[in-house]
């Protein structure tokens, strides 16, 4: 009985070894920055240029006011501006050379964003608004709504552009895809993909852990008997 039990409870576990096994082999063997799609992007940009009025000129049409969190320089478009942050979880540019608001970015000044980014030149084969995001879209956890902008280039690269932040805020291509279902078996995190400490791969552990002693105890079972034979 303990034989039979061992032997199907082991093929379980097999299984989710190899899952494993192939995940580590998968992530050793692939450059994280790679994945990030760090090649696919263009980080030789010229610095933002100084801004033309101050912080508090920036800040005067912001009637709404009550806590400020951050305020950085950036750039949009070639030209400097203010990225507020604000009363917890509004998020506004304010240009910084007529202190002007600059309103949700549109579908060609995504384009522009993404294009400002790309180190390749490739055919766009769509523009899509993303205005949420499930647990397992390859954006999930990201600020929306966004502007997906999809190259026909190979790895087909998506580069997501803020509506609000005005900025490029992640790239999403076939390494990275491969690497997130990759992941997802490797923390067993079905519902999220991200979390490692969920009950499934505690279980789990617990089982494997079971298994591994029961072996070790069956063959010392099995070499006593043939020695008594």
């Amino acid at each position: 009985m303990l034989r039979k039990a061992h032997r199907y409870i082991g093929l379980l576990v097999s299984l989710q070894l190899l899952a494993w096994t192939i995940g580590g082999i998968w992530f050793t063997w692939n450059d994280i920055d790679d994945i990030h799609g760090d090649y696919l992007r263009n980080f030789d940009k010229p610095e933002v240029s100084q801004p033309s009025i101050s912080i508090q000129a920036a800040m005067v049409n912001l009637s709404d006011l009550e806590s400020l969190q951050t305020i950085n320089v950036t750039s949009f478009l070639g030209q400097p501006a203010y990225r507020i942050r604000y009363n917890k979880n509004k998020t506004v540019l304010v240009s910084a050379v007529d202190g002007t608001t600059i309103p949700d970015v549109t579908k060609q000044q995504a384009i522009d964003i993404a294009e400002e980014n790309t180190s390749f030149q490739a055919k766009i084969a769509s523009v899509e608004l993303v205005t949420e995001t499930g647990k397992h879209h390859e954006y999930r956890g990201k600020p929306v709504p966004a502007w997906a902008i999809t190259y026909d280039y190979p790895s087909s690269p998506t580069f997501y552009v803020s509506t609000k932040l005005g900025t490029l805020t992640s790239v999403r291509h076939t390494s990275w895809r491969v690497f997130d279902f990759l992941w997802m078996l490797h923390t067993m995190d079905y519902e999220g993909r991200d979390d490692f400490g969920n009950w499934l791969i505690k279980i789990f552990s617990l089982i494997a852990l079971v298994t591994a002693i029961s072996g070790i105890v069956l063959f010392f079972i099995s070499r006593r008997k043939k020695i008594k034979r």
